[in-house]
């Protein structure tokens, strides 16, 4: 009998622990938020050993606001560099909000606020937020700099990810020079090339002038992926053939200004070698079409190599 007590007081000591655990963690996501005198609530995550701003300080600050649900709303540490913020008597006044938060911070300082949806207008309208609903922003001051440090440090941040990102490119227009060149040669296919990695074949050569830079052209286009997945055109019979014919759609000839950034570079850079009428297949590397961020929820994925058959169909001024 006394095991047997002994054994159920065990387990009950074991079962309070683990709702003890429990409720620590629900606590520090949800509840028991301090007050501030304007009704912020908010936890102090992990206190840092760093000083306070002052007037003029650049804030380095990593933001992230979330619902209650966990839905990732904005998060800054997606982007390339943290979100800088002037420190001034305007930004660190008493709202009971964002500014009010950021005010109580010191270098190494995260906090957690609970906020409601209605005091961040933007994000109610952009995700359809419930005025009532509660959102969740978790705040960390990075770094404190004086305005000038802020500008050094930042020209330097900017030139080391234009370098990185100039690496990058460079080995991809390498891997899509060769993905290029061995489906040409899988395929009998003898292409010309740009010195800036965009391959061509000109099926008819068409007649008079070509296309300047500011000229505006008319195009008939197919677009498919290196695989033969075709995802757009401009030709209805052609959409209806690859099931992705679209009823609400004007199927026409798309018109649009050349070298001014309307179309993606190869685009810009191949139709100028072609002659009115012509038609032509483009084999247009990632690096002159959509990059690493690809497009169209996926349909066109990131580094894809596109090939578009196109027809320069008129040249206008």
């Amino acid at each position: 009998m006394k095991n047997k007590k002994r054994f159920y007081l065990l387990s009950l000591g074991g079962l309070l622990l683990a709702v003890a655990l429990a409720l620590c963690l629900k606590t520090y996501r949800h509840g028991f938020f301090k007050k501030t005198a304007t009704g912020l609530q908010y936890q102090i995550v992990k206190q840092g050993a760093g000083p306070g701003p002052q007037e003029g300080d650049i804030l380095l600050l990593n933001v992230c606001y979330k619902t209650g649900q966990g839905v990732v709303l904005l998060n800054t540490a997606d982007q390339e560099l943290p979100m800088a913020l002037p420190y001034s008597q305007e930004t660190s006044k008493k709202d009971g909000g964002f500014f009010e938060a950021v005010s109580m911070l010191k270098k190494g300082d995260s906090l957690l606020c609970k906020l409601s949806a209605e005091e961040l207008d933007y994000m109610t309208v952009q995700y359809g937020l419930k005025k009532n609903e509660e959102i969740f922003l978790h705040l960390q001051l990075q770094d404190v700099m004086p305005e000038e440090a802020h500008k050094k440090w930042e020209t330097e941040q900017i030139a080391m990810l234009q370098k990185k990102q100039q690496e990058k490119t460079e080995k991809q227009i390498k891997e899509d020079g060769k993905a290029i060149a061995s489906y040409l040669k899988e395929n009998n296919v003898k292409a010309q090339a740009t010195s800036s990695g965009l391959y061509y074949v000109i099926d008819t050569p068409g007649h008079g002038v070509q296309p300047k830079q500011g000229n505006k052209v008319k195009v008939n286009y197919t677009g498919q992926l290196l695989g033969g997945k075709v995802f757009d055109t401009s030709l209805e019979k052609v959409a209806e053939q690859h099931g992705i014919h679209n009823p609400q759609r004007a199927y026409e000839p798309i018109e649009f200004q050349l070298g001014v950034g309307q179309v993606i570079q190869g685009w810009d850079e191949g139709i100028m070698c072609l002659h009115q009428g012509a038609k032509a297949r483009l084999f247009i590397p990632s690096t002159l079409a959509y990059g690493s961020q690809g497009t169209g929820n996926g349909l066109i994925p990131a580094n894809a190599i596109l090939i578009f058959d196109v027809e320069l169909v008129d040249i206008q001024g």
